[in-house]
């Protein structure tokens, strides 16, 4: 699921309980520098400077910022941490993970987040 898929009164909710989990990865320089406008090397596609970055970005976060994590990924699924990771698969998770640092609406968010946290 898409911050962009969530709707109504829900909305409200799911940005309270996103606030401190994104504002922790982007209070975290070497976190948040991996969501910070990159653009392609030379001779280098859009979708592979993308790909080079989800290669860091997506090993770095699950091991310095589980919690935070699991905590966005539960939160965007409606359901608890404890009912996430009871459902996690690892097919499950990189699915999730992708789809989620590949949302415009999430990644527009942790960038006004971290514009706060400087």
């Amino acid at each position: 699921m898409r911050l962009s898929d969530i709707k109504g009164e829900r909305t409200l909710e799911v940005i309270a309980d996103l606030v401190d989990p994104i504002a922790n990865i982007a209070m975290d320089e070497e976190a948040a520098a991996m969501f910070k406008g990159i653009k392609p090397a030379d001779g280098e596609s859009d979708n592979q400077a993308f790909v080079n970055r989800m290669r860091k970005a997506i090993p770095a976060l699950l091991k310095t910022h589980k919690d935070d994590i699991v905590a966005i990924l539960a939160t965007v699924k409606g359901v608890s941490p404890d009912e996430f990771v009871a459902e996690m698969s690892l097919s499950s998770l990189i699915a999730d993970v992708v789809e989620l640092l590949s949302d415009e609406e999430f990644t527009s968010f942790l960038s006004s987040q971290q514009e706060t946290a400087e």
